[in-house]
């Protein structure tokens, strides 16, 4: 790998600046473990150009072109830079009232030269740009973490593509900002988000119904729950932390722990053999039919779970006497659905 250019830009939007940093030499090895952590990251979500006539592509485009002329690659880097500018100015304008703040940093820019295939990448990464205490002369400073590298959004082009309008694009975002493919890079999604939510949920269903369900049904039935939840409420759904998050802090009750950290695994596999991305928006309304599950309780019967339950296991609940006769509690809020079914008499007698 070659870094044939690289520039960096502090984007303030509060005060309608952009700065051109001119990094020191040494900045070239922050960049290249960059580009490296970045080409390892696989939670991205494919793109393409809609047109190579757009204003950040065709910039790119003509960077690679005239890459001996530094006049031209400099006014190339400042034009992309100054519409993330006003892209960010326009998307904390829309916000504003929200009290949510776009993720302040620079925009490091790099063509990159893979010299075993003779083909060109372009990275442009938003990254944290901080500020901290120069332990030389306690001075305050501002500058990128060589260890800890905060990654707010990064795109890659694949600038080999052969075909002549569009180019294709990954993209990494740690949050839903849609100003950052659609308005500031210009970009469509390869797979559309309800596609994308139809094609995650099932895979994750179908797997854990497959491994789990019969041998472990209420680990199941709380781990479905879960997801269930994360597809319901999340803006911006990171498959991978999704995963995580409902895997690697639960504790079974019937599964064994090494079935758990399988299933785990299998799960963190599926994007790939499913095609879908592992970043998208997810489209509650898409998965409304599959999430919904009917259970048979008695003769005449059934109970209907149709949506996500917070805590399920502690809202419905069995158990089973000492002359094995067994019930379903459930938790209710709705006070004429329980009058229906509470006998005074009753209760008193199991009071007494």
């Amino acid at each position: 790998m070659e870094i044939i250019t690289t520039s960096v830009h502090l984007i303030d939007y509060e005060n309608g600046t952009t700065r051109t940093i001119v990094p020191p030499e040494a900045f070239e090895e922050y960049i290249s473990e960059l580009i490296s952590h970045i080409n390892g990251n696989t939670t991205v979500r494919e793109f393409t150009t809609v047109s190579r006539r757009t204003e950040v592509i065709s910039s790119i485009l003509h960077t690679q072109a005239h890459i001996d002329d530094p006049e031209a690659v400099q006014n190339n880097v400042n034009i992309i830079a100054n519409r993330l500018l006003k892209k960010e100015t326009e998307a904390q304008e829309r916000i504003e009232h929200l009290d949510i703040q776009v993720q302040k940093g620079s925009l490091i820019q790099a063509l990159i030269l893979d010299e075993t295939t003779g083909n060109y990448t372009y990275l442009l990464a938003k990254v944290e740009h901080g500020g901290f205490i120069d332990d030389a002369d306690f001075s305050f400073k501002s500058g990128f973490s060589k260890d800890k590298k905060t990654i707010w959004k990064t795109c890659i082009f694949d600038l080999a593509s052969a075909d002549p309008n569009n180019v294709p694009a990954k993209i990494y975002s740690n949050t839903a900002a849609k100003y950052w493919w659609y308005d500031f890079l210009e970009l469509a999604p390869v797979t559309d988000d309800e596609h994308n939510t139809q094609a995650a949920f099932k895979a994750i269903d179908s797997t854990i119904n497959r491994i789990i369900k019969d041998m472990a049904p209420f680990d199941h039935t709380v781990i479905r729950n879960a997801f269930v939840s994360h597809f319901k409420t999340s803006d911006h759904l990171d498959y991978d932390s999704m995963v995580h998050d409902v895997m690697d802090n639960y504790v079974p009750t019937d599964l064994p722990q090494e079935k758990l950290t399988a299933l785990r695994d299998r799960l963190l596999e599926l994007p790939d053999e499913r095609k879908f991305d592992r970043q998208f928006t997810p489209v509650a309304s898409a998965i409304t039919a599959r999430i919904k599950k009917v259970y048979n309780v008695y003769q005449g019967i059934k109970l209907q779970i149709t949506d996500e339950i917070d805590h399920i296991e502690e809202v419905v609940s069995a158990t089973r006497e000492t002359d094995g006769t067994q019930y379903i509690k459930i938790k209710t809020t709705e006070n004429a659905t329980f009058l229906r079914f509470y006998n005074k008499q009753q209760q008193v007698i199991i009071e007494n």
